[in-house]
């Protein structure tokens, strides 16, 4: 596997970071990698990292639930479970935005495209993984450059700005391809929560090497100012915290059992929607984002 340093920080090119936390890819390699904090901005990024060519030998693992259409584990279960519930939500959450027309970006094997789909709006797609392959009856591309530059009244990016290379480049694609009055709706891991700092280098959603990118609200903020859009509303996403806290608890693989476990994640997950509620450092946050 061929690796790659990060000399400049994609949102402030300042040249000089510091070493953040060593973790380890539980997922897909067992390799472990640094996470690096911006010493003028503090962006977090993972350096170094995979090529991008090569960045997908990383998601080739059958633990790589967000692909998945089957569970084969209660862990599994819990996840997809969640997954069809937050469909419905995701959908009220741009309904009064969409006026026909939706392109979803990273839609993996397109569960939420088929459901706006029902909902009777016009759904494009782009997956760059063999994921896509399983989506039938709807357009679907494999990069972004490929899509024809028609105005789409909503784009949605649900957790996968995080896995993108050229950040400021897709985001220049994503605005070329809105409608004028269009929403871009983006969904990261925030990197301030609770249980982000509860679980340091052991927290699930650092997920290296496959998140190359580690916002924080500011972060955002910045990014998309300097690429000339406005965050009109930030969204929690709470069920993240219980998620990730889940897994972050299986991760560390501590206690004498999965039930345990299971206790110790649920509260570490609630204790951190229970901060979040003072600073709005929630798990994951939902960006609104236009012209």
């Amino acid at each position: 596997m061929i690796l790659e340093e990060v000399n400049s920080c994609p949102i402030c090119q300042g040249k000089q970071f510091t070493t953040l936390h060593t973790c380890k890819d539980y997922t897909s390699s067992g390799e472990t990698f640094q996470v690096l904090q911006c010493k003028s901005c503090s962006f977090a990024l993972t350096s170094p990292r995979p090529i991008e060519s090569e960045s997908g030998k990383y998601y080739q693992s059958r633990q790589y639930i967000s692909h998945q259409t089957t569970a084969t584990s209660a862990f599994d279960r819990i996840y997809l479970a969640a997954r069809s519930f937050t469909l419905n939500w995701k959908y009220n959450l741009i309904r009064p935005y969409t006026r026909g027309s939706l392109l979803d970006v990273g839609c993996g094997t397109g569960a939420f495209l088929h459901y706006c789909q029902k909902k009777g709006i016009h759904v494009t797609g782009v997956e760059p993984s063999d994921a896509r392959l399983s989506i039938s009856g709807i357009t679907t591309y494999k990069t972004l450059k490929e899509v024809p530059a028609q105005p789409f009244t909503v784009i949605t990016l649900w957790h996968v700005l995080e896995h993108i290379y050229p950040l400021h480049e897709t985001i220049h694609h994503l605005t070329r391809r809105l409608a004028e009055n269009g929403t871009i709706f983006i969904a990261v891991p925030n990197r301030l929560s609770l249980d982000a700092k509860t679980y340091a280098n052991t927290w699930a959603a650092w997920d290296v090497p496959r998140h190359i990118w580690h916002f924080s609200e500011e972060n955002m903020k910045d990014l998309i100012h300097r690429c000339g859009l406005q965050v009109k509303e930030i969204i929690p996403m709470k069920l993240d915290a219980l998620y990730v806290s889940l897994l972050s608890e299986r991760y560390l693989g501590r206690s004498k059992t999965p039930a345990f476990r299971a206790i110790r994640g649920m509260y570490q997950g609630l204790r951190s929607n229970l901060s979040a509620r003072k600073n709005g450092q929630y798990s994951s946050l939902i960006y609104r984002i236009t012209r």
